[in-house]
C-alpha cells in the first residue's frame, strides 16, 4: 500500500520534505488540520485555482479563502487574481506557497517562545509562588500576601511550592525548541541561498537582455547615421552639378555676345 508521506517522497527530496513538515507544523498551528493539508497538496506547485484547493480538500470555497486568508496573513502563501469573464467577472485567486517567508515566520515564532519560556524560568528562579493543595490556584508572592497567605477560594492556608521539577521540564522544552531552532535556521539558509541564486541569474539574464537591446538600438543609429550621410553627399552632388550647369551656361552666353559686338562693328 503507498501511503501519502510515501507519494510525498517520491515527489520531492528529503530537504524539501523537511521544510514541507515545517510549514505543515506551522500551519497547523496557525490555522488547523485542513491548513496542513494545504501546505501538502501546493508546496510544489505555482499559481493553484482556489476552486482547485476546495475541491481536493473537500471544503467550501469559502472555508478554503478563510484558511488561505490566515496562512497569507502570516506570509506562508501569496496570490494572484484573475477576472473570470465566464462566472460574471468575478475575480478567481490563484496560490503559491513561499518557503522561505513561511520557514522565516516559523523561526521567529519558535524564537519568541523560547524568549517566554526563559522568562518563566527567570521569574520561577528569582520569585516565590504559592498554592492551594486543594483547589491548585497558583499566586505569587505579592498575591500570597493580599490574601494573607490563605486561599481565596476554600481558605486553606497556601503552601510554597516546589519549582525544580516544573522548572526542569521548562528548560527541556527550551532545549527542544533550540535544537528545532537549528534545524529551521539551516533550511531558512538553504531557501535563501537558493533563492538569491535565482535572484542573480534573473538579474543577469535582464543585464544582457538590456545590452543587447542598447546594442541594437546602437546598429540601428548607425545605419541612420550613414544613410543620412549618404543623403547629405547626394544632395551635395546635386549642387555642384547645378553650378557647373549655370557656369557653362554663362560661357556660352559670354561668347555669343561678344560675337555680336564684332559684327555690329563692321
Amino acid at each position: 500500500m503507498v501511503t501519502p508521506i510515501r507519494k510525498l517522497f517520491n515527489r520531492i527530496s528529503l530537504r524539501e520534505y523537511m521544510q514541507v513538515n515545517l510549514l505543515r507544523n506551522l500551519a497547523l498551528a496557525i490555522a488547523g488540520e485542513s491548513a496542513s493539508k494545504m501546505v501538502d497538496f501546493i508546496h510544489d506547485k505555482k499559481n493553484v485555482n482556489e476552486f482547485l484547493i476546495a475541491k481536493k480538500l473537500k471544503l467550501t470555497i469559502n472555508q478554503t479563502r478563510n484558511l488561505l486568508y490566515k496562512l497569507a496573513d502570516e506570509g506562508i502563501v501569496s496570490f494572484i487574481r484573475k477576472k473570470d469573464k465566464k462566472k460574471g467577472g468575478w475575480y478567481i485567486y490563484f496560490w503559491t506557497l513561499n518557503v522561505g517567508k513561511g520557514l522565516f515566520k516559523l523561526k521567529e515564532r519558535i524564537s519568541r517562545d523560547i524568549g517566554n519560556l526563559k522568562n518563566q524560568i527567570n521569574l520561577k528562579k528569582t520569585e516565590r509562588f504559592y498554592h492551594c493543595a486543594n483547589c491548585a490556584l497558583e499566586s505569587n508572592e505579592e498575591t500570597a500576601l493580599l490574601y494573607q497567605y490563605t486561599c481565596p477560594e476554600c481558605g486553606e492556608v497556601l503552601q510554597l511550592k516546589e519549582k525544580g521539577k516544573e522548572i526542569e521540564q521548562l528548560e527541556k522544552e527550551v532545549a527542544k525548541l533550540e535544537e528545532l531552532l537549528k534545524g529551521v535556521e539551516i533550511e531558512v539558509g538553504v531557501v535563501t541561498k537558493k533563492e538569491e541564486a535565482v535572484k542573480a541569474r534573473k538579474m543577469r539574464a535582464e543585464t544582457k537582455k538590456k545590452a543587447k537591446e542598447r546594442a541594437i538600438k546602437k546598429k540601428k543609429k548607425e545605419i541612420e547615421l550613414k544613410k543620412l550621410k549618404r543623403k547629405k553627399e547626394r544632395a551635395k552632388k546635386g549642387k555642384k552639378k547645378v553650378k557647373k550647369g549655370k557656369k557653362s551656361h554663362g560661357k556660352k552666353h559670354g561668347k555669343s555676345s561678344k560675337k555680336l559686338k564684332k559684327f555690329f562693328r563692321r
